[in-house]
Parts: structure tokens; sequence; C-alpha cells
């Protein structure tokens, strides 16, 4: 079936060069009616393994007018974004195509979805609430903006890129730092260092060099999307707050970027974390945009 004669809902595994350039397309129609910040990442699209179908486009006489796609990641919940042309909303397109991503989930026993939106996009506020689902949390994205130095080093504070033998440390500082399953952590960790890309995650320890003292102290993670350095995954053990350890480490993983790239640097954080907006704003980052997550079963 060509391009032209595509009608209707269509599943995928993989995208082809011609079906990444329409869902770029739409994504910059979405964005321009609402003026948003979609959060698509078309490197994640242009990565899909093929293993599963986590990408469903709807087409109206071979135009585009429909996108919706599950990340990559979890086992137990799947974020979902999804956006529908301006000029073909309130034809139950985001309903069919909700309702097929909900029929891939059930079949791979993954129990919840997350629906990111825009908290400017009117449109994706009401379908979120129009299926029932409920805001989970909210997040700012940060940019930095003109970095702001303080130069405040503790030498005993040491930070290097993590290797395969790291797993076990890492997973113990996210699992302090945001309460979850290290089971569940250290499963996601194997899964990512399983890539034939090596994740770039980065592991802060304290008592380098000292005699039986190595302790892990915080750790965090950079990708690279669509020209854009992402910090991810920021966890600082609650015992090693309020010290400046955390400021030290976002100073030197920025002095570590700056060393080989000038791409724009942004973050994440929950919207509720007033101490770290406050290091992220001290450090020059700015809010961009702010997205809420919107739970239901799958």
């Amino acid at each position: 079936m060509s391009q032209m004669q595509r009608q209707g809902l269509i599943k995928k595994a993989i995208l082809t060069e011609a079906e990444l350039a329409e869902i770029e397309e739409l994504t910059e129609i979405c964005n321009r009616a609402e003026h948003l910040f979609m959060r698509l990442s078309f490197m994640m699209l242009r990565g899909r393994t093929g293993n599963e179908i986590n990408d469903f486009l709807c087409y109206e006489h071979g135009m585009l007018v429909g996108y919706l796609a599950l990340d990559e990641w979890g086992s137990d919940e799947k974020e979902v974004i999804a956006m529908v042309h301006p000029d073909f909303r309130r034809k139950r397109i985001f309903s069919a195509l909700l309702a097929a991503a909900r029929e891939e989930c059930q079949q791979r026993a993954i129990p919840n979805i997350l629906l990111v939106c825009e908290q400017a996009s009117v449109g994706g506020q009401a379908c979120a609430k129009a299926i029932g689902a409920r805001r989970d949390f909210s997040e700012h994205e940060m940019v930095l903006e003109s970095f702001q130095e303080r130069a405040a080093f503790d030498e005993r504070l040491s930070l290097h890129e993590a290797g395969r033998a790291d797993i076990d440390a890492v997973a113990a500082v996210l699992s302090a730092s945001f309460n979850d399953p290290e089971l569940l952590v250290t499963a996601n960790l194997l899964k990512r260092f399983a890539q034939e890309k090596l994740p770039r995650i980065y592991l802060a320890t304290f008592g380098e060099g000292e005699v039986s003292c190595k302790e892990p102290v915080g750790t965090l993670r950079l990708d690279e999307f669509d020209g854009v350095i992402g910090i991810y995954g920021f966890g600082v053990v609650p015992d090693y707050r309020g010290r400046g350890y955390g400021r030290q480490i976002l100073e030197e993983t920025i002095r570590i970027i700056r060393k080989t790239c000038q791409e724009p640097i942004m973050l994440d954080v929950e919207t509720d974390n007033a101490p770290a907006i406050g290091l992220y704003k001290s450090c020059g980052f700015r809010i961009k945009t702010t997205y809420d997550y919107y739970a239901r079963n799958a």
C-alpha cells in the first residue's frame, strides 16, 4: 500500500524515513498551533529495535493526522506521547490511538500508562481529563542559559564515568534518592548496559583514595538527542544532601560536557522539588516549559 493510499490506523515496530518525516511535520504543526515543545525524541524513534509495536499512526486520505508513541523503558509502566492535527480534532482520533496502544500494553502485560501532556496544551489537558486519567506529577524542563560557577570544591568527592562494575553502586544511589525498589533499578541499569551503545552514567563517590572508604554519593546520566544534552536521573543520597555536593557534581558535569561540545544542556525536575529547582536556577538554568504526567490503567 503506497503512502498516498494510507487510511485509518497503522501499528509499527519500525518507522520508515518517510514516516519519520511525516511525524516531524505533524509535531511542528501541533507545536505552532499551541506554542508547545512536544516531548518527542526522534533519536528514540530512529533507534527502535523492531521487536515490539510502539508507534501508532492515523491517516486520512494519505495524510498523517494523528500519532502516538510508547517509550522504550519500563515493564510495568509506559510513557505515552500523542498528537492530533489541529484541523482533525474532535473526530475521536486520539481515542482510537489510545485504544490501540492500551491493547498493545495489555498484550504485553503492562498494567499502567503515563500520558505526557504539556501544561500549555489546552487540547491535551482536555483529552487527559476526558479519559479519566489522574495527574500523577509534574516536571519543569529547564535549560542552561548562563553557567554560574561557584567553584567550591571538596577534593574528597570524585566523579567518574560508571561502567558495568559500578551498576550496584549506581542502583543503590538511585534507590535511596528516588525511593524506587533497588531490584527494579538494577534491572533497568542492566538493560541499558546491554545495549550496543553504552549509557553515559556518572557516579560520585566520597573518600576516594582513603582506606576502606569509597562511598557512593550521587549519580546522573547524560543522553544526547536531537542536538540537546539531557541530564537525567540526577540523585544524591539523602545523608549527603545540603552539603554542596549536589552542586559540585552538577558543575563538574557541565564542565565535562563543555569540554567536548557546545550543544544546549537541559534537565527535568519535579515542580514540587524546591531545593533542586533553587540549585538549578543558581547554576544558570531557567524553566522552559512544564509537563504534567497523567496516570491510568492500560
